[in-house]
Parts: C-alpha cells; sequence; structure tokens
C-alpha cells in the first residue's frame, strides 16, 4: 500500500520502521538506487568497525552517523535510514528534523507477523550475512515490547507511505 505523491523536487529523508528480520536491508538497498539516496546502516558500521552490534560503542557511531545524514540533507541529498525507528516520538523528531531542512520525507512500514519474522531469522542466524545482527527468539520477542507500531494517522504524516506485508 503507497499513500502520499513522490517528491522529486526535494531531497527526501526516507525512513525505515519495522522489526529484525522484516526485510529493510533488502527493501533499503533497492529504494537508495531508485532515489539517489545514501543509505546509512548502523549494524553495518559496526560489522566495519569489526565491533560487536550491542557494543556500547554503538550510540557514539549512531550520534556520527546522525550528524553526517543530516548534514547531507541540509546539501541537498536525500538519505535513507535504515536501521528500525522503533519509537513514535524518534519518527516525529525525524519528520521535524526533515521539515526544519526541507526534505519531504517518506516512510517505509513493515507490517510482518511474529512468526514470519522469527522464520526469517532462524534462517538468517544459520546463515549469516554480512552486517546483520545475530537475533534469538527471546530478543525478538522483547524487541517487540519496545516497538510502536505506527498507525493510521501517523502514516499520514509522511509525504509517501509504504506499508510492506510481506
Amino acid at each position: 500500500m503507497t499513500l502520499g505523491a513522490d517528491s522529486t523536487e526535494r531531497p527526501a529523508l526516507i525512513l525505515f520502521c519495522g522489526l529484525p528480520g522484516s526485510g529493510k536491508t533488502t527493501v533499503a538497498r533497492e529504494r537508495a538506487r531508485e532515489a539517489g539516496a545514501i543509505r546509512f546502516s548502523t549494524d553495518e558500521w559496526m560489522a566495519d568497525l569489526g565491533v560487536d552490534y550491542f557494543d556500547e560503542i554503538r550510540d557514539r557511531v549512531q550520534a556520527r552517523l546522525d550528524d553526517l545524514w543530516k548534514e547531507l540533507l541540509e546539501h541537498g541529498q536525500s538519505v535513507l535510514l535504515e536501521d528500525g525507528t522503533w519509537k513514535r516520538d524518534e519518527r516525529d523528531a525525524l519528520r521535524r528534523v526533515a521539515a526544519r531542512l526541507g526534505a519531504s520525507t517518506e516512510l517505509h512500514y513493515f507490517d510482518i507477523p511474529i512468526d514470519d519474522l522469527w522464520r526469517r531469522l532462524d534462517l538468517r542466524n544459520a546463515n549469516p550475512t554480512y552486517g546483520s545482527a545475530p537475533i534469538s527468539r527471546n530478543l525478538l520477542d522483547e524487541c517487540l515490547t519496545r516497538f510502536e507500531r505506527p498507525d493510521d494517522a501517523e502514516l499520514l504524516l509522511f509525504d509517501r507511505c509504504v506499508v510492506h506485508r510481506s
């Protein structure tokens, strides 16, 4: 399902909202190519640095990446944030940044059933791909308790919204 019109005149802040295993990376790579956007994935940066995905340095890496994508957006370059944006207040803050910098907003929401997520993660854990963090069933269940699904009213706040259900 796609809502809103595609804006090609302004740079875009493209957000991905979904739990681990929902397909964010696969879609993000394709969407970044289509939009001419620079893709940001904190997990891939952690892998490049050779640091455990859950190390405390992650917050510092994330802060630096945030500075970089904001600078790119300010210079007219579309950016794609793949990291999941689990919380409503986080998505609201990102929309405010985009508005301040004159960028359009696009949200890709991955609405995938938990059993499907676990099946995908179980396969991924058995054959890990570069930049993918290992996720146990317990960790997935914990993630689910912290995830705030966007409702229809929130989806309408974005210039463009795509809901992925498979």
